[in-house]
């Protein structure tokens, strides 16, 4: 594939992706893709509406990337799907990886919250929903897996899989809570690793990261076919940003975390990093 990607933002969910990519987008030597999460690595899991499976259609992402160093785009599902890793390193055997992760519990909360919002998730009651078994089928979700609350708080599991394809020069583990806490000093740092400009310029202000890519994102949509512009929902942003409103009881927050603490025993071999205290 003609400028293939090379930089992979594989999730997790819910975990400060969208903010980091915007960053990624600012950069003059990435070339970043307009649809951020097209999935196209992950067959093993369900086709959500942006889900771009078509091998051309992928191509086309890209098509216009010049003479960008990386190419990236950011399916934040690729961190759990099974045959992500192995079809990444086999079709692109260049390619960085970058992941960020924060407390799971926190995490699976946050996409409850989000699945209210844009009508996955038809369970009003947070334990309900929380602590749903993985025999639980649904009728009318756009993707089921994601409502699979517990699954997701093993990281260690997934991780491992990663690890094994992508060795630490080539993946790079980001936990939410340190990078966001000086986000401009992380993404140098993310600058340094990918040997690009760490002094460039970028906001992590979400308008002015906006603003700063408005140009190249309007010249991306024009050259993409209108089926693939149809993949772009403009309610994403507004829905990804909502205020969570539902209470969850200190008990079932306890619980959780508990529950991912014995999930994530081998979280620290698989990462390189303690499994933090407040997690």
């Amino acid at each position: 594939m003609v400028n293939s990607p090379n930089l992979f933002v594989i999730g997790a969910p819910r975990c400060g992706t969208t903010s980091l990519y915007a960053a990624l987008k600012q950069h003059p030597d990435v070339y970043a893709s307009v649809l951020k999460e097209p999935h196209f690595h992950a067959p093993d899991l369900p086709e959500q509406p942006h889900t771009v499976s078509d091998p051309d259609d992928y191509a086309r992402l890209f098509a216009a990337a010049g003479a960008a160093r990386y190419r990236a785009e950011a399916s934040v599902w690729y961190f759990y799907s099974r045959e992500a890793p192995t079809r990444i390193a086999d079709a692109h055997p260049d390619a960085r990886i970058v992941l960020l992760l924060r407390n799971p519990a926190e995490m699976a909360i946050s996409l409850y919250e989000l699945y209210l919002r844009t009508g996955n998730e038809r369970e009003s009651d947070p334990a309900a929903a929380l602590l749903r078994t993985r025999q639980t089928r649904f009728d009318s979700s756009y993707f089921p897996f994601g409502l699979h609350y517990l699954h997701l708080l093993d990281m260690a599991t997934p991780l491992a899989r990663w690890r094994a394809r992508f060795p630490e020069d080539r993946m790079r583990v980001l936990l939410f809570d340190a990078f966001y806490a000086a986000p401009e000093a992380g993404f140098r740092s993310l600058c340094e690793w990918l040997q690009i400009d760490p002094e460039v310029p970028i906001s992590f202000d979400a308008r002015k990261a906006r603003d700063a890519v408005r140009m190249m994102a309007m010249r991306q949509l024009r050259d993409l076919p209108e089926h693939l512009r149809h993949k772009l929902n403009p309610d994403a942003s507004r829905l990804h940003a909502g205020k969570a409103t539902t209470v969850i009881p200190d008990p079932l927050r306890s619980h959780l975390r508990a529950h991912a603490r014995s999930l994530n025993a081998d979280f620290a071999a698989a990462s390189g990093q303690a499994w933090p205290e407040h997690w």
